[in-house]
């Protein structure tokens, strides 16, 4: 090779990364300038401080959510893409064949029908709407009009405005990556079948420990926990696994003010899950940590109150086992009566292929797992029954209500509305109170099955029974302790039963008390806590246990 054709290679090299480089720059958001947004009434000052979160500030909110939406697209717009697309069961047409399976799980949810539904059901003259479509013309106007991130033309495919139904979608699809049902539940009824009830004694699960061995079972129920642990693995977004929160009353500070902790924890991803902004008008601000195309906060504070999050970690999700007619596949026992499988055909577009077309069975329990995953082997149809799909979704306008509140009485009204996921709401005000919820849709049962296991459809007798109100949920507000904190441990509601208040605990896969304990020991450890004291606790890594 001559030194010229190696000069013309390198040159050529060398141009090519010169030209790559222009174009990623100039395809980076713009954090300087003037933009011409349409349908604004006054003008939007944005300022991006030294680590890159925007403060908005408005005549008002219509025009400071048209923005946002805006800001929020050009800083996140491909985050948003997948996002939508996951619980909508359409990641192959970015992907291709890799995420077929992903994508009919998720279609068999019926997290899309649900959105639906709830949708038609809003107040459209509501101002949580009007706002929310205000977002929504921000995120679109960007669309058109912005720059298209690098990943549409890496992954080769067109951009398409978003609508109110891909909010819900994101919601869905966190809720259902708060749940915990679907890694546990068929593992542990595995290691009940196949070795007796004995060998969870150490799980400190109470069951019958009568129960025999049950020798040479071809039934593998772990099977729906692989194969559903595969498709967490192989989605490109990551799940919520767990928190931190305490919140110190004033007699517990030097301060004399209340001190609000609140540390979510979610697996590294980049860009980050949570997108700061701070959004202020005459009427209304609040600074804010945002999911990608959810125009409010789920976690924030204002001049009055802050508040936050933890994963509750109650058992929202129950897998049924149901008996098939002899003979006749298309038929299930249910309470002495013989009911058709529902059946809907569903359809995936693929990209680079043709587009898979499949059909998902449901019983009166819900989609049966076993008809659209083919890694579970187990021959029985097994249903999925979750709270998400069996009730309206109001978690758009509680996260509205609560961004908007300013008092403690405003900022509770909101929190029965919350049905999915479970959710521990943390809460300080400069009133002085402080506060913690756990929020959800909690269930009795009629007997005594346990949730942990797949259960018997046929007879209904393990059906869910009723839903408690929300007043039997735990909950403390203002308690004497003069601090509130939640780790995802257990937790118990103080119900009142014959006269008098009893302890009522809720099934649910909550987390060791390790870390709750060393909550505990630190802020019982003194009353004159500082902010920065509790800024070095955050970062605390001692475990009782582990001593």
């Amino acid at each position: 090779m001559t030194k010229v054709l190696i000069k013309i290679i390198l040159s050529v090299i060398f141009t090519f990364i010169i030209l790559f480089w222009g174009f990623v720059k100039f395809k980076q958001p713009q954090y300087k300038g003037n933009e011409e947004l349409k349908g604004l009434l006054n003008n939007v000052e944005v300022y991006f401080d030294g680590v890159g979160v925007p403060h908005l500030l408005a005549e008002n909110e219509y025009d400071a959510f048209v923005a946002l939406g805006y800001v929020h697209a050009q800083d996140r717009l491909w985050q948003m893409e997948v996002l939508r697309r996951i619980a909508s069961g359409r990641l192959s047409e970015l992907f291709g064949e890799k995420t077929v399976e992903i994508d009919k799980f998720f279609k068999s949810l019926g997290i899309e029908e649900a959105a639906k539904v709830d949708i038609q059901k809003l107040d459209k003259s509501s101002d949580f709407y009007k706002l929310t479509e205000a977002y929504l013309n921000g995120v679109n106007q960007f669309i058109s009009e912005g720059k298209t991130p690098i990943e549409y033309h890496l992954i080769g495919v067109e951009k398409e405005e978003f609508q109110i139904e891909d909010i819900y979608n994101v919601y869905g699809y966190m809720a259902f990556s708060f749940a915990m049902a679907h890694r546990t539940d068929p593992v542990l009824t595995d290691f009940k079948n196949k070795l007796g009830a004995k060998y969870l004694l150490d799980l400190n699960i109470d069951i019958d420990t009568m129960s025999t061995v049950i020798p040479g079972t071809e039934k593998s129920y772990a099977t729906v926990s692989f194969a559903l642990n595969k498709i967490y693995e192989d989605l490109p977004f990551p799940t919520f696994i767990g928190s931190n929160s305490w919140v110190l009353g004033g007699e517990k500070t030097k301060s004399g003010k209340v001190i609000f902790e609140n540390d979510p924890h979610i697996a590294f991803s980049q860009p980050s899950v949570w997108y700061q902004a701070h959004v202020k008008t005459p009427e209304y601000e609040s600074y804010g940590f945002h999911l990608g195309l959810v125009p409010f906060p789920v976690m924030a504070h204002n001049r009055e109150i802050a508040y936050g999050i933890t994963m509750f970690e109650n058992d929202d999700i129950d897998f049924y086992e149901e008996s098939v007619v002899p003979n006749d596949g298309n038929k299930y026992f249910y309470k002495g009566k013989e009911l058709k499988f529902k059946t809907e055909n569903k359809t995936i577009k693929v990209k680079g292929s043709e587009s898979v077309s499949f059909e998902v069975k449901s019983s009166i329990h819900g989609p049966i797992i076993n008809s659209v995953i083919e890694q579970v082997q187990v021959k029985n149809p097994i249903a999925m029954d979750w709270v998400y799909t069996k009730h309206p979704n109001r978690l758009l306008e509680v996260c509205y209500l609560n961004a908007h509140a300013k008092s403690l009485e405003e900022f509770e009204s909101g929190l029965p509305l919350i049905h999915a996921p479970g959710l521990n709401i943390m809460y300080g005000d400069v009133k002085g109170n402080i506060a913690w919820w756990a929020t959800a849709k909690l269930y009795e049962r009629k007997n005594d099955a346990n949730p942990k296991f797949i259960l018997k459809g046929e007879k209904g007798e393990d059906d869910q029974l009723d839903f408690v109100p929300f007043t039997n949920n735990p909950q403390s507000v203002n308690p004497e302790s003069n601090y509130v904190y939640s780790a995802n441990n257990q937790s118990y509601a103080l119900v009142e039963e014959n006269s008098k208040k009893t302890k009522k605990y809720y099934h649910g896969y909550y987390l060791p008390e390790d870390r709750a304990n060393r909550i505990v020991e630190l802020v019982t450890s003194k009353n004159d806590f500082t902010k920065e004291e509790v800024m070095d606790m955050a970062m605390d890594v001692t475990s009782n246990t582990a001593l």
